[in-house]
């Protein structure tokens, strides 16, 4: 038997991700009354859009007010049973089908880690559970049970091969990953490449494809307007597809209560495989596919050789943070390996993006506005922004990934019984979680938003148009990226524009903050574009239109005007260069 590593979906390149909250994004009825029939009649302005990936965060048995005093995907009864308020069986097919027509991929939010505590599956498999979090109790993943392993794995191909479904995004951890190889394999061999997207990793080479949290504009509190993707998008991810960026900080934590704390450099890497395992299900033998483990190697010293150590603690500078001890904490996937040597430690953790990995770009997800966060902080990311829109996300080379509403900057207005605590018990009307957000459709009655709506459009065409160019970009993969930043000149401080650079063509992304004022820049093309170029061919895609054919010098000398942010055809300029053949060869 040979070992098989499975690759991620040709489709995951030209991937845009849409998430929708099933109850709040359509309303037929009034709030918390959109279904899956009410959704499949938006399909055709999500094509218009130019949407590519549905991530669906309801479509499961579900209690409707464990959290936040509202209907929620997470607080979930029954996995295998479609929440009849949604649809039914039928609908939900329907639904997917008419996805399918319009180019348009459905994936599911898995909750791994247990369901509500009255679910039947506890009453009838009560071995099958151990502890709880969330209020819910927990899968005893680890205690060695092969029907919940059948089960978990039948259940989830069965969404694939009898609906049509494209995949899955897995919430807080993946828990075994032998059982989501395994689902991969059955769905390959039915025919259905399936896309693994999990919240905040670590990627696993053969398991997963993507971070839904890859890279972020935004989490669950804030806005990060000074984030350097929004400054020098073309910089940042070279560093951090090279993980020229990676700083980890190291505590030992003993038992005593003592916490030993030192700052390491990045250190080595070593790659764990899993190779082959097998499985019995009734009477079948089967094999499970290989999939391995990115890890990062470091020896601390000065360990007190005297003590227990109760815990080993690693944060990187976006704040995700790994554990010796598994035990209370919500993210068991960033584990910590020990081996303790007298005075020194040698530990191992799994890298967060494996080598290989694509790169994601979260604009906003529905965590957004989650407890702790500022209420004027909370909510949509872009908020008008073609600067945060278009240069941060949805032209970045990376996969896009957004929350439903950011396209016209939909004004964020809550589920009436929305509470704001977390488990329901403050004043109803008053929750800041983006997952509550109950979209008014009739705001794009207002000039604003249809100005937005209509640019975002068109910032998704311009990817669309050019998917050889415009993609995202791999970890480690990257030797000579085709991503470039560029120099520039302006009488302001602006983001640095970068270019897509391909063999007679290029992509120019640039973009100015100021929401009063535009902004002139004088761009350096001849920093990417070999040659002295006499003919090259430009034409604004995005900004004030012109087009034109100068030389490449010409070109490096020409102001550019950028309108201010947060305006129609403001705040973003996209240029297309073409050079290396005759006026009727430009296209």
């Amino acid at each position: 038997m040979g070992q098989n590593m499975v690759g991620s979906p040709e489709f995951l390149e030209n991937l845009v991700v849409y998430e929708i909250a099933a109850k709040g994004f359509t309303s037929p009825e009034g709030p918390e009354s959109g279904t899956f029939r009410s959704l499949e009649e938006k399909m055709e302005y999500l094509a218009e859009l130019g949407i590519t990936g549905i991530w669906l965060t309801g479509h499961q048995l579900c209690d409707p007010k464990h959290f936040y005093n509202i209907w929620t995907e997470y607080a979930c009864i029954d996995p295998e049973i479609l929440d009849p308020s949604l649809g039914t069986e039928e609908t939900f097919r329907s639904m997917i089908r008419r996805a399918h027509e319009k180019g348009i991929r459905v994936f599911l939010d898995v909750i791994t880690h247990g369901v509500m505590s009255d679910s039947p599956l506890v009453q009838e498999h009560p071995d099958w559970f151990r502890g709880g979090s969330w209020g819910m109790t927990d899968y005893d993943w680890y205690g060695e049970h092969p029907d919940l392993d059948a089960w978990w794995v039948n259940l989830w191909v069965r969404y694939v091969t009898e609906f049509g479904i494209d995949g899955y995004r897995l919430d807080v951890a993946h828990y075994r990953n032998d059982l989501w190889v395994e689902i991969r394999r059955r769905c390959r061999e039915a025919g259905h490449e399936i896309l693994i997207m999990l919240e905040t990793g670590p990627g696993i080479t053969g398991v997963s494809d993507v971070l839904q949290g890859g890279l972020r504009l935004s989490d669950n509190h804030r806005r990060f307007p000074k984030s350097r993707l929004l400054w020098d998008m073309g910089g940042a991810m070279a560093d951090v597809c090279a993980r020229r960026t990676e700083r980890y900080h190291y505590e030992i934590h003993y038992a005593d209560g003592e916490v030993q704390v030192s700052w390491e450099m990045p250190a080595d890497a070593e790659h764990n495989g899993d190779g082959l395992q097998v499985c019995e299900e009734g009477t079948e033998t089967l094999q499970r596919e290989a999939y391995s483990e990115e890890r990062k190697v470091v020896r601390l010293e000065n360990v007190r050789p005297e003590k227990t150590v109760a815990d080993v603690v690693i944060y990187d500078e976006q704040g995700w943070h790994w554990h010796s001890n598994r035990e209370n904490t919500m993210t068991p996937d960033f584990y910590v390996e020990v081996e303790r040597k007298e005075s020194s430690m040698r530990v191992s953790f799994p890298y967060r993006q494996q080598a290989g990995q694509y790169v994601s770009i979260q604009l906003s997800c529905h965590d957004n506005g989650w407890v702790g966060s500022r209420t004027e902080e909370a909510g949509y990311a872009a908020r008008g922004s073609r600067h945060f829109l278009g240069y941060g996300c949805l032209l970045a080379p990376g996969v896009p990934i957004f929350m439903a509403g950011e396209e016209f900057d939909a004004d964020y207005v809550p589920i009436p019984w929305h509470a704001a605590d977390l488990y329901g018990k403050e004043e109803p009307g008053k929750g800041k979680w983006l997952y509550g957000s109950w979209i008014q459709w009739e705001q794009l009655e207002e000039q604003p938003k249809r100005e937005m709506l209509q640019d975002c459009r068109k910032m998704l065409d311009i990817r669309k148009q050019f998917p050889h160019l415009i993609r995202p970009m791999k970890m480690e993969c990257e030797k000579n990226p085709k991503v470039r930043a560029l120099s520039y000149h302006s009488e302001k401080i602006l983001p640095r524009p970068y270019l897509y650079l391909g063999e007679r063509r290029a992509v120019l992304v640039a973009a100015n903050p100021e929401t009063e004022e535009a902004a002139g820049l004088c761009i350096s093309f001849s920093e990417a574009l070999a040659g002295n170029l006499e003919k090259v061919r430009y034409e604004v895609l995005f900004g004030a239109a012109k087009a034109g054919v100068e030389s490449l010098c010409d070109l490096d000398a020409k102001m550019w005007k950028i309108g201010p942010d947060k305006h129609a055809e403001g705040g973003l300029l996209v240029i297309l260069l073409e050079w290396g053949g005759t006026e009727d060869e430009f296209v």
